[in-house]
């Protein structure tokens, strides 16, 4: 049967029974439950494997961002303090399900703002040995086992690792001071050869640095004190003794004292002195020799330790405050500081930005632009680790400086494509000084049209209207007086290949239509070059035109013009045609056939006898 504990008001059904020997795999077990029955409260992770491979569990409880610590087990016949660590999780998430108070803390609050982890079984190698003997090793293993455990079989007594390591010996705070240290391994309180070399303690260390805790809670057995104190500065020992004492007055237990030079090696030996925070180490149970305390005495020990974490997660949420303000303070002297720096850039985007040739990125804007863009992205990361509540003055800085930054970008943007415009403007002019008339001229052309187009946009995100005039001065302006003076070569071109096309085709009267249209464009393009210095005349170009021009009206004039009259027929033709095709002879000349007064009235005419008597003479 579960344990129903004693001492709070939480009613709900129990998972964890302490009131038998926890074993190892146990806890395995009743965490798999856990999880299961409170999925969005519960989480669960493997942190490392003992030497002999066991599982290490961490189980996390809560979903605040201020992280108390909690641990059991680094001693191996001390693992009724794995029984109080689970109990712990079993009844706390019962509470927060039941909106439930334990101790009177409210449990869902708390838990909304903290976080509780524990590693309820630091040593499960340790454990079973404990609670099992040699059986649960291999055979290999057991002599050296018996010699560790001074040539006995019985184990009740072992605190150490199965390796013979004493863990809370083991972490690097005083180690090398530790006394009364065995010099081989040995069932309790050997050191090891070196600190932090065993892997229960390793696997501790990583995960407490990933989780960065605002308090531990390293539970150990026996004798109802309470272990707080480390070497703190007195600042930090004034501070710890404040929760010690709290502590001490809800469990009962007596604070412990150390002298000036107390031993070292412990797990809150190691937290207190590296992370400068309270770590607590409560003895549960009343003092036993050398051996587990009776499973009779977890109801006392639940009492007094029910609402010891709840006590610790409240108090770890106001440290977690404080530091996060501490920390939101030292982030806004920051940001303040960059904030001014970035205001630097708009002398480089505006202010000294007078006439056309400061239109440029020189080394000094490009090295300030990226500083203050690293500037940026360290800001935004160390934001994102403060409550929203100490982070508005931060962001309001890295909006200043995004907004400088913005800027400075619209200008070096403009620049770059500047050139970018520039380039293809050459381009077209050198295309157009080479002289041949094709194709080409429209993707020249086109790509400056579009190069345009792109740098209007890059032009309308510049700061200032003032700036904005200078660019296009500078880049706009000269490049649409180029696509301008090329409008007319580039149509005159089309329209040819369109010509050419029609004659290919025999579209002869549709091609002599289109010459009318080729003369307007030719008028055009004459009378957009009158102003010679802003729109230039390519005379070579224009000459392409014209003989590419004249090779089609030629084509177009032959095609059109009419056909030659037929040759006049020969004489052998005539001959050869049939007689009634002959044009009649020509009569000869008779006298009886002239005007009687004929010879009279035209002497010059000769007589036929007078021609015949010419002839004879």
């Amino acid at each position: 049967m579960a344990f129903l504990p004693t001492g709070g008001n939480a009613a709900a059904k129990s998972f964890v029974d302490p009131t038998k020997k926890y074993t190892y795999t146990q806890l395995g077990k009743d965490i798999k439950e856990l999880q299961q029955q409170y999925p969005d409260l519960v989480k669960v992770k493997t942190i490392g494997k003992s030497e002999y491979g066991r599982n290490i569990y961490a189980v996390s409880l809560g979903k605040g961002s201020a992280k108390v610590f909690i641990n059991g087990s680094h001693h191996a016949r001390e693992w009724m303090t794995t029984s109080l660590n689970m109990e712990l999780i079993d009844q706390y998430a019962a509470a927060y399900k039941g909106n439930k108070k334990i101790g009177g803390y409210n449990v869902r609050s708390l838990l909304n703002s903290s976080t509780l982890w524990f590693v309820p079984m630091v040593n499960p190698d340790g454990v079973t040995l404990q609670q099992q003997g040699l059986n649960a090793f291999p055979k290999s293993t057991h002599s050296s086992l018996i010699k560790m455990n001074k040539g006995s079989k019985n184990f009740k007594r072992w605190k150490a690792n199965a390796k013979g390591i004493d863990l809370n010996r083991q972490y690097n705070a005083g180690w090398s001071a530790i006394k009364n240290s065995p010099k081989s391994p040995s069932y309790k309180n050997y050191k090891g050869k070196t600190p932090e070399s065993a892997k229960e303690v390793k696997a501790i260390i990583s995960f407490v640095n990933q989780i960065n805790p605002e308090m531990a809670i390293a539970y150990h057995s026996s004798g109802e004190v309470l272990y707080w104190n480390y070497k703190q500065s007195a600042a930090n020992k004034k501070r710890d003794l404040i929760y010690a004492k709290k502590i001490g007055s809800m469990t009962g237990y007596s604070l412990v004292y150390p002298g000036p030079n107390p031993s070292g090696g412990g797990f809150t030996d190691w937290f207190i002195s590296k992370k400068k925070k309270p770590g607590f180490t409560p003895e549960i149970g009343k003092y036993v020799v050398e051996t587990e305390l009776p499973l009779s005495a977890f109801s006392r020990v639940w009492s007094q330790n029910k609402a010891v974490s709840l006590y610790a997660a409240q108090e770890s949420i106001k440290l977690k405050d404080a530091r996060d303000k501490k920390a939101a303070d030292a982030v806004k002297k920051d940001s303040t500081a960059k904030k001014k720096n970035a205001a630097k850039l708009k002398s480089y985007y505006a202010t000294n930005i007078k006439k056309t040739a400061d239109l440029k990125i020189t080394s000094a804007h490009q090295k300030l632009y990226n500083t203050v863009t690293k500037d940026i992205a360290a800001l935004e990361k160390k934001v994102k680790s403060l409550p929203s509540k100490y982070t508005k003055g931060i962001k309001a800085d890295i909006n200043d400086m995004k907004t400088h930054q913005k800027r400075s970008l619209a200008f070096q943007n403009a620049v770059k494509e500047g050139a970018i415009l520039q380039k293809n403007q050459t381009a077209m002019i050198n295309y157009m000084k080479a002289g041949k008339a094709d194709t080409n001229i429209n993707s020249k052309y086109n790509t400056l049209n579009k190069s345009i187009t792109t740098m209007e946009k890059k032009i309308g995100a510049v700061y200032t209207a003032e700036v904005r005039s200078l660019f296009k001065t500078k880049y706009i302006t000269p490049a649409v007086n180029t696509r301008m003076n090329n409008q007319y070569e580039k149509d005159r071109v089309n329209l040819l290949i369109v010509m050419e096309k029609q004659v290919k085709e025999k579209k002869y009267e549709e091609a002599k239509k289109n010459l009318d249209s080729l003369k307007v464009m030719e008028d055009k393009s004459k009378k957009l070059k009158a102003d010679s210095k802003r729109y230039p005349t390519y005379k070579t170009y224009e000459a392409s035109l014209n003989t590419w021009k004249q090779k089609l009206i030629k084509q177009i004039e032959a095609a059109l013009s009419p056909a030659p009259e037929p040759a006049p027929e020969t004489e052998k033709e005539l001959e050869a045609e049939p007689e009634l095709l002959k044009e009649p002879a020509e009569e000869p000349l008779a006298a009886e056939t002239a005007e009687p007064n004929q010879a009279e009235e035209n002497p010059a005419v000769e007589t036929p006898a007078e021609m015949d008597t010419s002839i004879t003479q």
